[in-house]
């Protein structure tokens, strides 16, 4: 059952059934998988980023399968749910229930705070030295792994993959302290991005080189990576639906109207005073009284416009207010309503052998591809 129930306001229990596309995945998606396969064995980190607004839609199930299926031995995982500045309290509470029970490592962090990338810098540095106390011993002066400590960016679009590795690399290489506790509010801040970074998916198209950003022990270094969306077999209506609130696909896939209506659905079983200012204190199920409430208030002339309008503060949040919202309705279930181990185990039974495809006879091997295999032989990894 739902957390939540009003006594004077029955809120929607069901989102009707539109007819809705089911996948956004595209072709440089594919060759970014591709090019995990290749470096995962040199990796000694998977960081795979979350919005922790729709902590369900945003697992990708790939990264489970590349991990659980043991691709590389030598490495492990730790997921980040970003944006948990406009996350309900709630559903943080959620995540820790979940994981621990999974066993999983996880944290949640805003991608923008020099405060908070420097505890996760911590994290990793002390993630390294684990490693070489494990595989070298616990020597004094030890320099460390010969690659470094080598970490793979990456999770689905437009979850804040490129502004981590920006603000890993301003905090990790800045000498000088950071009077702001923002990498965007910082007038000091003059360097150079490293990763390209926008409001809409699809931003990075490809794989970056190495990125360093840490000195310890010779060196942390990370690659950036496309965001990879899931494939059709492994997705739910529900899902896009929440993955258009995120701004993880294209925002012209989804109708802005349903995107509309569904945000207020989500909103009606958490908190309605998160739009009756709209309505005269009034909460509703009709998403059209929304809309004439944001026209009145904004001077937009249609629906469509004003539908953007509202999706678009939601989807960039507000955080000067306190109204918080989850986009994944799984969220707001207890226990006996959903199982998050189930959902794993069954999405990787969904996907199937779909990333083990055999290279065709005759197909030529990329110099990327050559130049993996040829740093793993070295290495013996």
């Amino acid at each position: 059952m739902f957390r939540r129930c009003y006594s004077n306001f029955v809120p929607r229990y069901a989102f009707p059934d539109y007819r809705l596309p089911l996948t956004d995945f595209k072709g440089h998606q594919m060759r970014a998988i591709q090019r995990f396969k290749q470096l995962l064995p040199q990796l000694n980190l998977l960081l795979e980023l979350r919005d922790s607004r729709a902590p369900i839609s945003t697992r990708n199930v790939i990264f489970d399968d590349l991990m659980v299926n043991k691709r590389g031995e030598n490495s492990q995982r730790l997921v980040l749910y970003t944006k948990s500045d406009l996350c309900p309290k709630e559903t943080i509470d959620k995540l820790k229930l979940w994981h621990s029970r999974m066993g999983d490592e996880f944290m949640t962090l805003d991608c923008r705070s020099t405060k908070e990338v420097r505890n996760l810098i911590r994290i990793l540095e002390w993630k390294y030295d684990e490693i070489v106390k494990q595989s070298l011993g616990d020597v004094a002066g030890n320099e460390g792994l010969p690659l470094g400590y080598r970490i793979l960016v990456a999770g689905m679009p437009n979850v804040g993959k490129s502004t981590l590795v920006n603000t890993l690399r301003f905090v990790g290489s800045s000498k000088t302290r950071n009077l702001s506790e923002s990498i965007h509010g910082s007038v000091s801040h003059r360097r150079r991005k490293v990763a390209k970074t926008g409001g809409q998916a699809g931003v990075t198209r490809a794989t970056s080189e190495c990125i360093r950003i840490a000195d310890h022990r010779g060196g942390i270094y990370l690659y950036d990576t496309p965001g990879v969306s899931l494939p059709g077999r492994v997705t739910t209506r529900e899902k896009m639906l929440s993955l258009s609130q995120c701004g993880c696909v294209k925002g012209t896939l989804v109708d802005p109207i349903i995107q509309a209506d569904y945000l207020l659905y989500v909103m009606n079983l958490q908190d309605t005073d998160a739009y009756t200012h709209y309505t005269k204190g009034v909460p509703t199920n009709n998403v059209y009284k929304i809309l004439s409430g944001v026209r009145k208030a904004t001077g937009i002339k249609d629906d469509n416009g004003a539908a953007i309008h509202w999706i678009d503060k939601w989807r960039q949040g507000s955080r000067e207010t306190k109204q918080k919202t989850s986009f994944d309705v799984e969220t707001l279930l207890d226990d006996q309503s959903f199982s998050y181990r189930n959902l794993v185990e069954r999405e990787l039974k969904q996907l199937g052998p779909w990333l083990h495809v055999a290279p065709k006879p005759g197909q030529k091997t990329s110099k990327q591809a050559l130049r993996a295999k040829n740093s793993n032989q070295l290495f013996d990894l």
